[in-house]
């Protein structure tokens, strides 16, 4: 199973379940697949990277069981098999359902990679796992080339990123840092408005939603450090949207507010490299730099 980088889109198949309840999920689905990380449903199990499974159908159970898929699926049902990640009863909720996906790609991604077997051994110790010192030598393989330089991209600068939702905060985090930008992060306008306090920075990605009724938003926010940089005369923020909203009157109130780019999740590479490419002058890329990175 491998795990999808720096994209925000996850598949899911459904296992069991009677006609109208895969009809309900399936309408959900295409809902779920306009948001940020969206989820898409696909027909083949083994392809998914997320099952939702019917617990009280033992022949779906099993599947999964062969799969190895119990802890990369939702079951729901009346109990929750043996090792089951995420378990729902019913009847079926979707913000349930997407709660539940959601925690499964946080586990995901903060999952720690796994240590190489030979890794910190002493050199005795590495000659003894492979047979003694008294056998003949094993033949060590060349090394791998050294791979092409990444590209420079965002060249370490620092930007900071708001957005109240953890996996759409680690899902933005990480394609920035893909990109080459260093990111500090926060979770509100409040928190945002207390680090830039202290310390400037050239670029600011924000959501508008940025909490409950009453926080400070993404646009009161851009208002904010538009006017400072106005009032100031120094660094200029280049104030980049990244939302959900997808409506013109959105837009309309993200321009008003004087950001510089205005975005829409689910967020697609190519469009993010030309904005990145249009607002910061300093950021390098090529034609080719993603398959050059990855």
């Amino acid at each position: 199973m491998s795990t999808p980088a720096f994209v925000d889109t996850f598949t899911v198949a459904i296992e069991g379940f009677s006609a109208f309840e895969r009809q309900a999920l399936a309408s959900f689905f295409r809902l779920a697949a306009q948001r940020s990380p969206a989820f898409r449903q696909v027909e083949e199990a083994g392809i998914a990277d997320f099952l939702i499974a019917d617990a009280d159908h033992p022949a779906s159970v099993a599947a999964v069981r062969r799969g190895q898929r119990v802890e990369d699926s939702v079951f729901i049902g009346a109990h929750a098999p043996e090792g089951a990640a995420a378990w729902l009863s019913r009847p079926i909720e979707p913000v349930h359902v997407l709660r539940a996906l959601e925690e499964l790609v946080e586990l995901r991604l903060s999952a720690p990679e796994p240590p190489s077997a030979m890794m910190d051994l002493d050199p005795l110790e590495a000659d003894t796992q492979r047979g003694g010192l008294d056998e003949a030598p094993v033949p060590v393989a060349k090394p791998a080339p050294a791979p092409p330089p990444r590209p420079r991209g965002g060249g370490g600068r620092e930007v900071l990123l708001v957005e109240d939702s953890p996996i759409a905060r680690q899902f933005l985090k990480q394609r920035l840092q893909h990109l080459g930008y260093r990111v500090i992060e926060c979770a509100s306008g409040e928190a945002a408005l207390e680090i830039l306090s202290k310390r400037t920075f050239g670029m600011v990605f924000l959501d508008v939603v940025l909490g409950p009724p009453g926080s400070i938003d993404g646009l009161q926010l851009c208002q904010r450090l538009k006017q400072r940089g106005a009032q100031g005369g120094g660094l200029r923020t280049v104030v980049v949207i990244v939302t959900g909203l997808d409506g013109a009157t959105d837009r309309v109130r993200g321009s008003l507010a004087g950001c510089d780019a205005y975005l829409t999740k689910p967020l697609h590479e190519s469009e993010f490299i030309a904005t990145l490419l249009q607002v910061d002058p300093a950021f390098e890329w090529s034609a080719d730099a993603s398959s050059a990175a990855a």
